[in-house]
């Protein structure tokens, strides 16, 4: 009993100190997945399409820290994946983004012409 008693306190102490040493990493990418859709809620299938994520800070309507955009070909269903800071960035790096200050949201358009013109809000 006290054998394991003995062992029991080891492995705890341990996990416990290797948890403690962890850090936290700054995400290499974000992935996302959506269904691209027109205004009578049909699937754009295999269509260009063009998507454009802002991270904000602090709110959801607060300053962009980062911009980018993707340029991308829906499958049969209107699926497309993508990761977000692996696009072409037009305002800051997502390597930079300090994601330990503020509270950081998610803006994500949709420009279903891909053109680059005519971004609709996802919400």
């Amino acid at each position: 009993m006290k054998h394991t008693s003995r062992c029991i306190f080891i492995t705890l102490t341990l996990t416990l100190t290797l948890a403690g040493t962890a850090t936290a990493q700054v995400p290499q990418g974000i992935p996302y997945q959506a269904v691209a859709r027109n205004a009578q809620g049909q699937p754009l299938s295999s269509r260009s399409v063009k998507v454009r994520f802002s991270v904000l800070d602090s709110i959801a309507v607060g300053a962009a820290v980062y911009v980018e955009s993707h340029t991308t070909t829906t499958n049969a269903l209107g699926l497309f994946s993508l990761n977000v800071g692996m696009g072409t960035a037009t305002t800051g790096t997502f390597s930079n983004i300090n994601w330990g200050t503020n509270s950081k949201f998610l803006k994500v358009e949709l420009d279903t012409n891909a053109t680059g013109n005519s971004y609709v809000d996802l919400g």
